[in-house]
């Protein structure tokens, strides 16, 4: 039996790919150009590998692979090419801010995604793409329940 990932699981697999991108972008941070343009490589950078994913990997991110999570349907290739710019733009409200560091992500998670999550069961650049959900196999799903006698 399949069930939704977890606010907690989304978010790990988040994390993970974006410090996956991030290995990438480390060496713009040497290069003598402006912030602002090492901030729209990165955002860049981020969209790439999605779409390199969508081609290679079945769009499975390497953040859904370490936590074992996978696409609850095969979505059409339209829906992932949307699902891969919304998250970026989700993305890209690390990088930028109004007031304050990161007050666009925060708004973005605790007023957009978290929200979206708790109330739709997925996030909302996954609702947009066409009500795209990740899920998983509980974990004793896996297991050999076999019971053998001698």
């Amino acid at each position: 039996m399949m069930r939704n990932t977890t606010l907690f699981e989304k978010g790990l697999s988040s994390f993970i790919n974006v410090v996956f991108v991030s290995i990438f972008f480390l060496p713009f941070l040497f290069i003598d150009i402006p912030f602002l343009i090492k901030k729209f490589i990165f955002i860049f950078l981020f969209l790439l590998y999605k779409l390199i994913l969508i081609y290679f990997l079945e769009n499975k991110s390497i953040g859904m692979i370490l936590i074992g999570s996978y696409w609850k349907e095969n979505y059409p290739l339209k829906n992932q090419f949307i699902h891969a710019v919304f998250y970026t733009i989700s993305f890209s409200t690390l990088l930028f801010w109004i007031y304050f560091p990161f007050d666009l992500f925060l708004f973005n998670m605790l007023f957009i995604q978290i929200p979206m999550i708790l109330y739709k069961g997925t996030t909302m650049h996954g609702y947009l793409a066409g009500k795209m959900v990740t899920v998983k196999k509980p974990n004793n799903e896996n297991k050999n329940t076999k019971a053998y006698s001698i």
